[in-house]
């Protein structure tokens, strides 16, 4: 006999969950404006044997390669890749819900803490959606790492890494945190899986032909990571590129603008500049000492502050590392999902004048990680103005010492 499906409040809401997710699957999927049209491209071209690296791509030739099957059915590879996607989202929900003792909170707590995170972070899960970006994929592929690490499956672990790493430099900011943690056997197979997979393409495309374009993208992706290069250091001339490089520059020294509003604080010289770039990223960097809360190469047992420590290097990727667009702002999210939880967690603890300051300023600042952020509903000046300023990258940063805060000792006290 076929088993009847009771109809609940959660039933509905899973049903229309899912219906939403074809049904914009399949919008996007029509869309020939999305980066995975290019990423389709550029697997196409690597089928005929060209310089694939000429028009700039970032990937490695690993994660072409993979595309190369699909490269002839953009529609449904786009449709598959985003419906794929969406379990990932789900299952990094999962991953996240882990680390957190969500027994202690009562039902409307829970329902009240699942909302709060959906909303500040459907802004960006719908731009990643919309440009069928692989951002999901990756913090899932983080998450899901991680937790394979800390079920002592170190090596498979670390292999998942290295492929994340080797499509896309961004989890790469990981590896301090699994050496300062001691996870010694993890690295060694991220950077050994890592070298197996550069030379994987060698197979199916040749090995002078793999070389010829490992050596182009290493020399772009050098150009990417070299603390020295100028064009890294000042990323002024899009209003898309949201890292420490672009709003820095903005606010030290005169730079040109769509808008004609000043934005320099002071005048500082290019090379001044430059060093105070890297200060500030090395700065960010040892503040995450605060979060690790341990001597090095000593394992984590408590999941929460386990949780804190994860988070902060993850909110790092958008903010480190150049070139990243509003998409890379998804890595935020674990961060937020832990700070609302802290809030919810503490309500009723007696409250500071610093429990008021860290809540305001972390809940009003942060609609802009909302959906109320967007020119349809701010309108296009208003919109274009935070763009100018680069707003939403200051207000991530301000989570930081929200976030230190939000210690989980006041919570496991409480």
């Amino acid at each position: 006999m076929l088993r009847t499906i009771k109809i609940t409040p959660q039933n509905i809401v899973v049903g229309l969950l899912i219906i939403i997710a074809v049904v914009t699957s399949i919008l996007c999927a029509k869309s020939g404006e999305s980066d995975f049209d290019i990423f389709l491209d550029i697997a196409n071209e690597l089928k005929q044997g060209g310089n694939i690296y000429a028009s700039g791509a970032y990937y490695c030739v690993f994660f072409f390669l993979l595309l190369m099957p699909f490269s002839s059915y953009y529609f449904l590879t786009k449709l598959l890749w985003l419906l794929l996607s969406y379990f990932l989202l789900y299952r990094t929900w999962v991953l996240i819900k882990e680390y957190f003792d969500t027994e202690k909170l009562t039902k409307k707590q829970y329902t009240l803490w699942t909302i709060l995170v959906l909303f500040y972070s459907i802004q960006f899960l719908i731009y990643n959606i919309r440009m069928v970006q692989i951002t999901i994929f990756l913090l899932w592929g983080c998450l899901e790492s991680l937790k394979l690490i800390q079920n002592k499956k170190e090596i498979l672990g670390g292999m998942l890494l290295a492929t994340l790493i080797v499509i896309k430099m961004m989890p790469v900011l990981l590896l301090p945190y699994l050496f300062y943690k001691g996870h010694f056997k993890s690295i060694i197979a991220v950077v050994l899986f890592f070298v197996v997979l550069l030379f994987v393409p060698a197979l199916f495309i040749g090995v002078d032909y793999n070389n010829f374009l490992l050596a182009e993208w290493w020399n772009i992706i050098w150009d990417v990571i070299n603390p020295t290069n100028a064009e890294n250091l000042y990323e002024i001339e899009s209003k898309f590129l949201h890292s420490l490089s672009a709003v820095l520059p903005i606010y030290l020294m005169s730079t040109e603008a769509l808008m004609p509003y000043k934005r320099n604080i002071v005048d500082l010289q290019p090379e001044t500049v430059a060093m105070i770039i890297n200060l500030v990223r090395f700065f960010l960097l040892a503040i995450s000492l605060f979060f690790l809360r341990s001597f090095p190469f000593k394992k984590e047992n408590d999941k929460l502050k386990m949780f804190w420590g994860i988070s902060y290097f993850l909110m790092l990727i958008p903010l480190l590392l150049p070139h990243q667009q509003k998409y890379a702002f998804l890595f935020v999210i674990p961060m937020v999902a832990y700070i609302f939880f802290f809030f919810i967690s503490t309500w009723k603890m007696k409250k500071t004048a610093t429990y008021w300051i860290c809540l305001i300023g972390f809940i009003i600042p942060g609609l802009l990680f909302t959906p109320l952020y967007g020119s349809d509903i701010i309108g296009r000046f208003l919109f274009d103005y935070f763009q100018h300023y680069k707003i939403l990258t200051i207000v991530t940063l301000g989570f930081i010492p929200i976030a230190l805060y939000c210690n989980p000792r006041k919570i496991l006290t409480e």
